[in-house]
């Protein structure tokens, strides 16, 4: 049992682990309705120990990977003896850890239609009303397993299970499922250590709480100006300087950094010179972190200390602070194509 725990829990850990760096996930809990057939694994022919099943669980889905809920199945088990068939009911009260199989092999995507996946847990089997088995009980043997009024059994269970989407809340549930009960259940003994309690069931997962992702922000680029009116003719044109319009330069970090580097310096001086030459001039200093890695958190972090760093060596090469304007925004406006060019500092100097 310890092995099975151990294993268990270092399944979650990975699944945890594979799904915490999407930043556009948000946890969210959820409710599933079930219902079909279950399967009594016994000595008699295989319809004749079909009966009705149900289950009701809630849950939530810490990652896009890993899930966890609490699950009550059960309804009617049947045995039989002799050719002579009896019915019992149980219910089963489950932790099961749950891993989409779709997010993890293939990344995640909050609209996916198809969400396969995989679960394995355990619990309490409460099985009662046998009456109908202690009726026949002069048909067991000596050292049987027929219990009265009630029993309770371990129970490890395992399955898998598929999610079509139909919106953002609801989904069609298809599970099928297996328990593994102690030898008890069925009030018979066997040369199997325990009890098989097969499920197929269908239903429908509702999601609280997972909305689409907001969109990033669009830039609208600005109107280009209109063109300049002739200049009327005069005898002479004096000599007019060029007037300073505007100079950008973008400031790159490696991931997960906020260090300047040295090739990256330079363009911090010619901002620096552009604002000596220009004393009238301010100049804007953007932080931004690329969506692919890290979470929102993490990149709203990141872009905040991208953005001060420059502002600092702008104030250290002999600029006012009044003269510098920072804001940072994270991975909310990633206003380049590649990852690579998003995990910078925009200064524009106007």
């Amino acid at each position: 049992m310890k092995r099975i725990l151990s294993v268990i829990a270092g399944v979650a850990l990975f699944a945890s682990v594979a799904g915490a760096q999407t930043a556009d996930f948000k946890g969210n809990w959820f409710l599933q309705l079930q219902g079909g057939a279950g399967y009594t694994v016994g000595e008699t022919d295989f319809s004749d120990l079909i009966s009705p099943a149900g289950a009701i669980a809630v849950g939530y889905q810490f990652t896009p990977v890993f899930g966890m809920r609490l699950d009550c199945s059960g309804l009617q088990g049947k045995g039989a003896i002799n050719n002579k068939l009896y019915k019992y009911n149980y219910a089963e009260p489950a932790l099961d850890f749950m891993f989409d199989l779709a997010s993890l092999f293939g990344g995640y995507k909050w609209d996916r239609t198809l969400n396969p996946y995989l679960f394995v847990g355990g619990g309490m089997n409460y099985a009662f009303n046998n009456d109908e088995a202690n009726a026949l009980s002069a048909n067991f043997p000596k050292d049987n397993l027929l219990w009265q009024d009630s029993k309770i059994l371990g129970a490890l269970r395992g399955g898998l299970g598929l999610n079509i989407r139909l919106g953002n809340v609801v989904s069609l549930n298809l599970e099928g499922n297996s328990s593994f009960i102690g030898q008890a259940f069925n009030s018979k003994s066997s040369d199997d250590m325990v009890d098989f309690q097969p499920q197929a069931l269908a239903g429908l997962t509702f999601a609280f709480g997972k909305a689409k992702p907001a969109p990033a922000p669009v830039v609208v680029p600005a109107p280009a100006p209109a063109p300049a009116p002739e200049p009327e003719p005069v005898v002479e044109q004096p000599v007019v300087e060029p007037q300073f319009e505007s100079l950008t330069r973008n400031v790159l970090f490696i991931i997960n950094t906020w260090d300047i580097r040295e090739c990256e310096q330079i363009k911090i001086d010619e901002v620096v010179e552009a604002l000596k030459a220009n004393p009238d001039t301010k100049v804007r200093v953007s932080g931004y972190a690329d969506k692919a890695t890290g979470t929102a958190k993490r990149n709203m972090f990141l872009s905040q200390k991208r953005s001060e760093v420059v502002a600092q060596a702008i104030v250290d090469a002999g600029i006012d602070q009044d003269r510098i304007i920072t804001e940072y925004f994270g991975d909310t406006v990633n206003p380049f194509d590649t990852p690579e060019a998003n995990r910078v500092a925009v200064c524009l100097v106007k």
